[in-house]
C-alpha cells in the first residue's frame, strides 16, 4: 500500500488489520502523519517515497493486492499546477511495477470525483469525464496508464473514485472538519448557502468498499464510492450545527461559491453494490457524532 497515513489509508489499514491481513506499507521516512499509524505485528513499513518507488526491488513474492492511495502535491493551491500534478502519473505507473515485482494479482487505484468535472447527474464508472483541474486530469491519466501496465502484466486493474469522505485524522481544511475545529476553538462557523446536492461517506465505509472491491471487484471496472443517498448540502450543515450546539440561523458566516463550484455531487453505487455487495452502514447523523467526539478529545490533548 501507498498513502497509508492519509485519512482513507488509515481507515483501510484498520479494516485490513481487523481482517488479520498482513500489510506492507510504503511510506516517506519523514512523514509527520506516520504517528497516527497503529502498532501491529501485521503492519510492516518500507521507507520508500513515491519518488523512490522506481528504485525499489525485492526478492519477496506472494503478495495479493496493491492499494495505491499515494499522491503528492495535494494542497489546494497546487491542484492546478500542471507540472506538480503530472509527477503523480509516473509515480502511479511505478506503483504498478512494484506490484508486479511483489507478485500481486490485483491493483486497486484510488481516484477522485475531480476526474468527472462538473456534472448534473449521478456519477457512474462509464460516465464521460471532463476534468477541469490539473489534479483531476492527472488522476484520470493515472487511471488509464496504470490499466495499460496491468494488462501487460496480467494483473487485475480496479479503479475507484471517492467522493466526499469524512472521518478521523481528516483534512483540517475540509468543510466539515474545519467547522468542527472552529466550534471547538470558539471561532464562527463558515459555510456557503448549501444549495449543492452532496454526497458524504464515512471513512470506515470507504475502507470497507476498498476491501470488497479488492476481493470481488471486476477487472477493468471503475467504481465511484459514495453514500448512494445524496441530499442538499444545507441539510448536512444543519445536522452539523445541531450536533455542535450552534444556532443554524444566526451563528453562521456565509461564504461565496468558488468560480468552478460543483453543484451536484452524487455517486451511483449500483454497480459497486451488484459486484461486491457493499453498502454504507454509517448514517451521517451518527458518523458526524463520532467525528465530533474524536476531535473534541483531540483538542483536549
Amino acid at each position: 500500500m501507498t498513502g497509508g497515513s492519509g485519512p482513507v489509508g488509515l481507515a483501510l489499514i484498520q479494516k485490513l488489520l481487523a481482517e488479520h491481513i498482513e500489510i506492507l506499507l510504503f511510506q516517506r521516512r519523514n512523514s509527520k502523519r506516520s504517528q497516527y499509524l497503529p502498532e501491529n505485528k501485521l503492519l510492516h513499513r518500507e521507507y520508500c517515497s513515491l519518488e523512490d518507488l522506481k528504485k525499489f526491488d525485492s526478492l519477496e513474492k506472494g503478495f495479493d493486492v496493491f492499494f495505491h492511495l499515494g499522491w503528492s502535491n495535494t494542497k489546494r493551491e497546487l491542484r492546478d499546477q500542471v507540472d506538480k500534478q503530472y509527477e503523480n502519473v509516473p509515480y502511479s505507473c511505478d506503483a504498478v511495477e512494484v506490484a508486479h515485482k511483489l507478485g500481486c494479482h490485483t491493483f486497486v487505484g484510488i481516484g477522485s470525483q475531480a476526474e468527472y468535472g462538473r456534472k448534473q447527474e449521478p456519477l457512474t464508472g462509464d460516465l464521460f469525464c471532463e476534468p477541469e483541474t490539473a489534479y483531476g486530469v492527472s488522476k484520470l491519466c493515472a487511471c488509464y496508464m496504470t490499466r495499460i501496465l496491468c494488462e501487460r502484466y496480467g494483473m487485475h486493474h480496479i479503479w475507484t473514485r471517492i467522493l466526499s469522505g469524512y472521518g478521523m485524522y481528516d483534512n483540517p481544511n475540509s468543510m466539515l472538519i474545519s467547522n468542527i475545529l472552529n466550534s471547538l476553538n470558539g471561532r464562527p462557523l463558515q459555510f456557503s448557502k448549501g444549495e449543492q446536492i452532496w454526497d458524504f461517506t464515512y471513512m470506515d465505509d470507504i475502507a470497507n468498499a476498498l476491501f470488497l472491491v479488492a476481493k470481488k471487484g471486476k477487472n477493468s471496472e471503475i467504481y465511484p464510492i459514495g453514500s448512494g443517498a445524496a441530499r442538499p448540502l444545507k441539510q448536512y450543515i444543519e445536522i452539523l450545527c445541531d450536533k455542535l450546539g450552534h444556532d443554524r440561523n444566526t451563528e453562521i458566516e456565509r461564504l461565496p461559491y468558488t468560480e468552478k463550484q460543483v453543484m451536484h455531487l452524487e455517486a451511483d453505487i449500483s454497480k459497486l453494490r451488484e459486484d461486491t455487495g457493499w453498502m454504507p452502514s454509517m448514517p451521517f447523523e451518527k458518523g458526524i457524532e463520532k467525528v465530533i467526539a474524536f476531535y473534541r478529545e483531540w483538542e483536549r490533548e
